[in-house]
């Protein structure tokens, strides 16, 4: 390894106290390998003194396995060795284990060796003859990035976590969605199926009597008629909710906004009737696509419409907008109801998730926060208009693709 100097006393920098750096570095498992033993015996000596967990090696060779067995977060290794030389050692431990932090020790002579080791990912380099000072500041560094990459490693375990996470919320959210649509949907699809089991048994009944006579043959005709438009209503129905109910993974593409109102208000239309709640549209015809994930925009407002229907549980009037401004580049969904509204000191609250308010008849809670995320990936903005017995505004807004 050549000349070495160190000040055992010094590897914490000036002015910091012994009693400190032990309890900081106790952690830090260092391992030095170097074919000179009292080189290792000085080494072992200045970092167990300052705290260091402390292990070394004679040659490359047993130093890789000591990584093995008992993988260390610092390697200090010589770059001049004899068998498995310090450039080798390197590759050979971020071939084990990336997260290992090595700093090679060369002659002020080998300058190109240790560019070579950096660009090995070394994470610094000490010429020799070491200094107390220079060692001091290549194991910060090393310290540091170690500690850096480890944040990085959690935070994205974290993100991804918290994306799943969103996902179950999201799933969740559209069960309880979609049960509430089976439930109205069972009626919807309760009345066209009783007519259609009735003209089903009428014609059977008046062909069992007697042979089909030529005048009621357009009779026939307008029942099946009536039979065929009932069926593809049934039909209409069971897809929607099926597309609705499906889990399917984030598809961001164009979204024709008239059409996912449509496809929205055909899902509610028969609970807002069973309510006695009136509905009204305007659509902006002109309206350009967005990008978007049609899924999740329609799950917003699926949820956007039960609230409004839980404010008015006596009834109302429901009105869906939707305009788009050309000069901002971006479209506004309006959703307004009739409903009891929403206190003034519940407003700031209502996107929280699992707020809740005991106010009858009107519910709002984890709907409400899904919508919030959802808009909220999708780059656009939702706020609320409301006062206590006028009723309640939703605002989306989205740009324009």
């Amino acid at each position: 390894m050549g000349g070495f100097r160190l000040m055992c006393t010094n590897l914490t920098g000036p002015g910091s106290r012994r009693e400190e750096t032990m309890s900081d570095y106790s952690d830090w498992h260092i391992l030095v390998i170097d074919d000179e033993k009292d080189i290792l015996d000085v080494m072992y000596l200045a970092l167990s003194d300052n705290g260091y967990q402390v292990t070394t090696a004679p040659d490359g060779t047993t130093g890789l396995e000591l990584c093995r067995e008992t993988p260390p977060r610092i390697v200090i290794t010589d770059i001049r060795m004899p068998g498995m030389n310090g450039l080798e050692v390197l590759e050979a431990v971020k071939k084990l284990d990336p997260d290992i932090e090595v700093i090679v020790c060369t002659a002020f002579a080998e300058m190109d060796l240790a560019i070579q080791a950096l660009q090995l990912d070394a994470s610094d380099f000490i010429t020799k003859p070491i200094s107390d000072h220079a060692l001091h500041l290549s194991l910060e560094r090393a310290k540091q990035r170690y500690t850096s990459r480890k944040k990085l490693q959690d935070y994205a375990k974290f993100l991804e976590r918290q994306a799943a996470d969103q996902a179950q919320i999201l799933h969740q959210d559209k069960m309880m969605s979609l049960g509430r649509l089976a439930a109205s949907v069972v009626h919807e699809i309760n009345n066209p199926l009783s007519g259609i089991l009735n003209y089903s048994r009428l014609m059977s009944k008046i062909l069992k009597k007697r042979p089909l006579k030529e005048e009621k043959i357009d009779k026939f005709t307008q029942y099946l008629e009536l039979v065929e438009t009932e069926t593809e209503r049934c039909s209409q129905i069971v897809s929607n909710l099926l597309a609705f109910s499906r889990k399917s993974p984030p598809s961001m593409g164009p979204v024709r906004i008239q059409e996912l109102l449509q496809k929205c208000i055909s899902l509610s239309q028969h609970k807002l009737e069973l309510q006695n709640i009136a509905l009204t549209t305007s659509f902006q015809p002109d309206f350009p696509a967005i990008q978007g994930d049609a899924n999740q925009l329609q799950q917003c407002i699926i949820n956007l419409i039960f609230n409004a229907i839980d404010a008015m549980p006596e009834g109302g009037n429901l009105h869906i907008e939707s305009h788009y401004h050309a000069d901002k580049a971006h479209g506004t969904l309006a959703i307004t109801d009739t409903g009891a509204g929403i206190p003034e000191d519940n407003l700031p609250h209502i996107f929280e998730p699992f707020f809740t308010t005991k106010q009858e008849g009107y519910g709002v809670g984890l709907g409400l926060s899904t919508v919030y995320g959802i808009i909220d990936r999708h780059n656009g903005k939702i706020d609320v208009e409301s006062r206590p017995g006028h009723g309640t505004t939703f605002f989306i807004r989205l740009p324009a693709a």
